[in-house]
């Protein structure tokens, strides 16, 4: 175990002593459990960003405040990021949130402690909302009156999400006909059952076939893997000579950069659970899956990808730039 993996081990072991108390053991053992499961979607949130490639800089901040009477003044937001784009660096706060329903409410009162929080650093307050798997960023200020509250529906915060502009997510999908195709030629059956026929075969041919139609048989493995983060339709041609397999990208079916990284990081076991929180402390099952937009562009030179779409807010928020606003005719 390294150093930084030991230091965060035994920061959750001492938090969960000073919540629990030194003299009950198990419960110590249940503390243990529960912080080191963290909170997933703020772990996954800040993996994410990192993956990315536009986020310099995102750490937890520390909810425990005091005195206690600030409390009733200020929230503390559960992110501080740093994000660099090609203009333009941009310090903000997050406050992370998971929520199915197609409306996400905001207490009038916490809005307006984090709203203050923000105005003592002199930080925007931005909002992460992981709605069935797609994750938007955007401005505090979408956020509208409701009745006592605020609220924002799916729309809205889709529209004018700055996962893109920010963190570097990219919409992305493959064209019609992309896949990996197999032939391989029978050499003699190595055992035949009453329904399955088990046949010695050799390989003649791997491609990628292009949208155009074309076979390329030299591809990298990140080429490959931007498929594997697509809906695939498999299907095996057999004849008295030949085995044909073939894996298709179902048509169609688009994807985002920040859904692709869960595909990635479960290649190997499709059904295995992601730790978030252990890729918060060790980087390096990252470094395979690295830089997946040059990966991206790769592809649409190649023509596997048909496009790659960077979106921009419907609205920016006030603190973006200028020369960061996409240029209107």
């Amino acid at each position: 175990m390294d150093e930084v993996m030991l230091m965060d081990r035994s920061r959750v072991l001492h938090e969960a002593l000073e919540q629990s108390g030194w003299e009950n053991p198990e419960e110590v053992i249940q503390r243990v459990k529960r912080l080191d499961l963290g909170l997933p979607a703020e772990d996954e949130f800040a993996v994410i960003c990192s993956w990315l490639g536009k986020c310099s800089l995102v750490h937890k901040l520390d909810q425990q405040q005091i005195p206690r009477s600030s409390r009733e003044t200020y929230q503390v937001p559960d992110l501080l990021a740093v994000f660099n784009t090609t203009n333009n660096q941009y310090r903000v706060l997050i406050e992370v949130k998971t929520k199915k329903e197609e409306n996400l409410t905001l207490r009038a009162k916490d809005r307006d402690k984090l709203l203050k929080y923000g105005e003592i650093l002199g930080l925007p307050v931005l909002f992460a909302w992981k709605y069935h798997g797609f994750w938007m960023l955007f401005d505090i200020s979408l956020f509208k009156r409701f009745n006592k509250n605020y609220r924002v529906d799916f729309f809205s915060a889709m529209s004018n999400s700055l996962m893109s502009l920010l963190a570097g997510d990219v919409s992305y999908q493959l064209g019609e006909g992309v896949g990996l195709y197999f032939k391989l030629k029978k050499d003699g059956m190595h055992r035949s059952d009453e329904n399955v026929e088990t046949w010695k075969a050799r390989m003649e041919e791997v491609y990628l076939l292009d949208f155009n139609g074309e076979k390329n048989y030299k591809f990298s493995p990140k080429t490959l893997s931007i498929l594997n983060t697509c809906e695939i339709e498999e299907n095996t041609e057999v004849d008295d000579e030949y085995i044909r397999q073939s894996f298709v990208v179902r048509p169609g079916v688009g994807n985002m950069a920040h859904r692709a990284i869960e595909s990635l990081l479960t290649m190997a076991d499709v059904d295995a659970n992601i730790h978030w929180r252990s890729l918060l402390v060790d980087e390096s099952p990252l470094y395979s899956i690295a830089d997946f937009q040059s990966a991206l562009n790769e592809a649409l030179k190649q023509k596997f990808v048909s496009y790659i779409l960077v979106q921009h807010p419907k609205e920016y928020p006030v603190f973006i730039k200028d020369d960061d606003k996409a240029k209107r005719n």
